[in-house]
């Protein structure tokens, strides 16, 4: 699977999004509260991806995954499973939560710099599978 390329173009009059995806292994987590992993990835609204890292959490709690959304300055988090008081939380904190969505975390990505990733949004079936 191909990662969404960088871009090194900056102009600060466009629009950019730090965007937030709770990890297990290759996929977005199955639930907020477990992930072992994030990414965090900075999107250009007219040139894409310019800026992504992965941060290991040093335990999976949903209360130190919201501490480092603030901590960072996200502004979308995109998940899978999230538990109701986590969610209200980050819609109180002004952020965008975009859950319910399962699959790739590259092809999550790709959606959400296209601008048409949406909660629900099940990009699973569109994995190729090495098992026969």
């Amino acid at each position: 699977m191909k990662k969404p390329q960088r871009s090194h173009r900056s102009d600060p009059a466009v629009n950019v999004t730090k965007l937030l995806i709770p990890l297990l292994g290759d996929d977005v987590a199955p639930r907020f509260d477990l992930a072992p992993e994030a990414l965090i990835a900075v999107i250009h609204s007219e040139s894409g991806l310019i800026e992504d890292r992965t941060i290991i959490l040093p335990e999976a709690s949903a209360e130190s995954l919201c501490h480092l959304i603030l901590a960072e300055k996200v502004d979308t988090v995109v998940c899978c499973g999230i538990e109701d008081e986590y969610y209200q939380y980050l819609i109180w904190k002004k952020l965008k939560v975009i859950d319910s969505v399962m699959g790739p975390y590259v092809r999550v990505l790709d959606k959400a710099m296209k601008g048409t990733l949406s909660s629900g949004d099940n990009l699973l079936g569109s994995r190729t599978s090495s098992k026969k």
